[in-house]
């Protein structure tokens, strides 16, 4: 499932015949699996020093914003998410466990006796090119996918197949399932035992096991995972280091941003700080905003007779959980006249 996240930036200058409004609608977040992990909450943050009394600079405001007009928009898309939803170092994972596993079913005849050499960790994928002796005193898996390091599990049906590869698995099938490895936390803890299910009746053997994911499995966010094979005679083997990566959806609007992970920058004019710095979410009617800004995440309004100096508002997504990343970024700019101006 993916997310969209989107704020807005309202920055109204007062000059002595009229005044500009320039609203930002910011990040779309798009995400895999999950929610954030501290939901938004209803957050009113306010900076000000108004020459007008409280009531009357209130009045002018909702005006002024309420019948602002819709110029430009800009969409910037986070380069690192591909369009499915994934990142890219993980869609490249994936494409090289795919080439893998296509490969070896080509293959006719398999080795009697597996004769693999582990390639550099960084890369995590098992040659063909060189061969020696695996000793198989316990049971091993030495490969998913051809990935000695960093396998990737995902319900996603392209790539649901995974060749395990090792020894000593036995003739008779036992249990295959992933395990969350280190510690867990409470969203995570739906993702200490995913089982995955033999392709068919002849997928197990003394050394590969083909299995495949529930591909209607859901709610489970992205995590890390140990794989384990539990063996019909009561043994265990094990292959740290493997991810799950949940299947993404359409994007969903983020509907609030806490004060917390936001830090606004302190905007200053030749004569100091500005009058108003106000920072809305969710946005919604009656706060004197532009319609189409009521829809977006967050509103920082900024107000001042004279010319802002240039400054950078901060959005910190930190607190999303595993799977949720900023999809893009969407500025709208508005421009309105003061009232009575």
């Amino acid at each position: 499932m993916r997310a969209e996240i989107q704020f807005a930036t309202l920055v109204l200058a007062c000059e002595i015949v009229f005044c500009s409004l320039l609203v930002a609608g910011q990040p779309a977040l798009q995400a895999g699996a999950g929610v954030l992990s501290k939901q938004a909450d209803d957050s009113h943050m306010t900076v000000d020093a108004r020459d007008l009394p409280v009531d009357q600079y209130a009045r002018l405001k909702t005006l002024a914003l309420s019948g602002a007009r819709a110029l430009s928009s800009l969409r910037v898309r986070n380069p690192q998410m591909s369009g499915n939803g994934l990142d890219v170092a993980v869609n490249a994972t994936l494409d090289e466990q795919r080439e893998y596993l296509s490969r070896s079913r080509s293959l006719e005849k398999r080795p009697s006796q597996i004769m693999l050499r582990r390639e550099a960790p960084s890369f995590g994928m098992l040659s063909g090119a060189v061969f020696s002796p695996l000793p198989c005193s316990t049971p091993t898996i030495t490969s998913v996918n051809g990935r000695a390091v960093g396998a990737i599990f995902t319900p996603r049906v392209s790539d649901n197949h995974f060749r395990i590869e090792g020894c000593g698995f036995g003739a008779k099938a036992g249990d295959v399932r992933l395990e969350a490895e280190g510690q867990v936390t409470s969203l995570e803890s739906s993702a200490q035992n995913i089982g995955l299910r033999l392709e068919n009746g002849e997928a197990w053997s003394d050394d590969q096991i083909d299995v495949q994911l529930d591909p209607h499995l859901s709610g489970i966010p992205d995590s890390s995972v140990v794989l384990v094979i539990q063996l019909a005679d009561g043994r265990r083997a094990e292959l740290s280091g493997c991810r799950f990566i949940a299947i993404r959806g359409e994007p969903t609007m983020l509907k609030g941003i806490s004060t917390s992970s936001v830090k606004l920058s302190a905007t200053t004019t030749s004569f100091g700080s500005i009058r108003q710095l106000e920072y809305v979410s969710p946005a919604s009617y009656g706060e004197g905003i532009p319609g189409k800004a009521v829809s977006a995440s967050a509103v920082v309004v900024r107000s001042d007779a004279d010319v802002f100096a240039a400054g950078s508002d901060v959005f910190d997504f930190s607190m999303l959980n595993a799977g949720w990343v900023v999809e893009s970024v969407a500025i709208q700019n508005y421009v309105a006249t003061c009232p009575g101006m």
